[in-house]
């Protein structure tokens, strides 16, 4: 039969009364610490615990109504800050976004957004009494551009001469867009 000797129990060093202590006042100074910071985080910033921040979304050159969603998506509102021509977009796209894509931004943050309202309007000239040369340089200086050539005999004028445009002069027209002449063919309109 075998012996066993016995040792005195010293136990782990952890288990004896000061160090018992020890760890129990690091253990309320961490959780001291914890419910501090957790308290002054939701007294100082609540939002911030509650509410994720976002990047804002890249908006321009959509359409108003899918801008609007995009950022309703993600918890942003959207407001509008009026519209300015613009020869690049059709009207109703988003041409200006402030703040500008890639903002680090909270939920309910508000955007501001400038819509295109189309190209700009040139007023067609009045060239009418004028050769169709001298027309299409005034036309072209005015950011149109000469269309179709419609001849009548009517008018009484000399070869060559406008007698009207398609639109009338004055009427708005995009720029580098197309504007009709009707020119006479010379020579005095047939009487009956």
């Amino acid at each position: 039969m075998r012996m066993r000797r016995h040792l005195p129990s010293s136990g782990p060093l952890f288990q004896s009364g000061p160090w018992r202590a020890f760890l129990r006042d690091i253990g309320l100074i961490v959780a001291t610490f914890v419910v501090g910071y957790g308290i002054s985080k939701l007294w100082l910033s609540p939002r911030s615990v509650f509410t994720k921040e976002h990047a804002l979304p890249r908006v321009l050159e959509l359409p108003e109504r899918k801008a609007r969603e995009k950022l309703d998506e993600l918890g942003f509102r959207a407001r509008l800050d009026g519209e300015r021509p613009n020869d690049s977009f059709p009207s109703g796209t988003v041409i200006w976004q402030d703040p500008p894509p890639g903002t680090i931004m909270q939920p309910n943050s508000v955007v501001q957004l400038v819509l295109s309202a189309g190209p700009v309007l040139v007023a067609v000239p009045d060239v009418i009494g004028l050769n169709v040369t001298q027309a299409a340089k005034i036309l072209g200086a005015a950011g149109v551009r000469v269309g179709t050539i419609d001849s009548t005999s009517a008018g009484g004028q000399e070869a060559g001469v406008v007698l009207a445009t398609r639109p009338a002069a004055g009427v708005g027209r995009a720029r580098g867009s197309a504007v009709a002449l009707v020119v006479s063919r010379g020579g005095a309109s047939a009487a009956p």
